[in-house]
């Protein structure tokens, strides 16, 4: 239950902070390794690192695009940090478990209006996988309306 004090700080002690979410997400989305969203490979890919370098951005030598575990997902064109939205996830059960918008504002430290759209953002990305009928939990970090673009990547080479 959301409600519960428990629950509430199991959420924000797992994703406490952004590279703790990122990687989260990297062994949910990447889980045959970190693979490029544009032009699906697998084998050019580095990780980039630097004082002005945003945390958990890759480069596909391929293509030449950077991107993140984010490209595609409806966490992709937000402002708000990843881990606040998997503590969103988190407390509203994917979108499924009711909670009113300003109590979730406070518990993630965001305004009203923020926290009213991301709860309209997860439970539009939920009702998407009722429709499809997905039993797959990645369903909520499928290509949202907005960003079109999901990952196709080809399959790793075995070593």
């Amino acid at each position: 239950m959301s409600g519960n004090p428990n629950h509430v700080r199991e959420a924000l002690a797992l994703f406490a902070d952004e590279l703790s979410a990122l990687r989260y997400l990297e062994n949910i989305l990447w889980a045959n390794g970190v693979c490029c969203p544009r032009c699906g490979h697998h084998a050019k890919v580095g990780k980039l690192n630097g004082a002005t370098t945003r945390v958990g951005t890759y480069k596909c030598y391929k293509c030449r695009k950077a991107f993140s575990v984010l490209h595609g997902t409806l966490l992709s064109a937000s402002h708000v940090p990843a881990h606040k939205w998997l503590q969103a996830m988190y407390l509203t059960e994917g979108g499924t478990k009711p909670m009113r918008a300003h109590r979730l504002g406070r518990i993630l430290n965001v305004s009203f209006k923020t926290a009213a759209s991301m709860m309209r953002r997860l439970e539009s990305a939920a009702a998407r996988m009722e429709d499809a009928d997905s039993a797959d939990t990645r369903g909520l970090l499928a290509p949202h309306p907005i960003s079109d673009a999901g990952y196709t990547c080809e399959t790793p080479p075995s070593v």
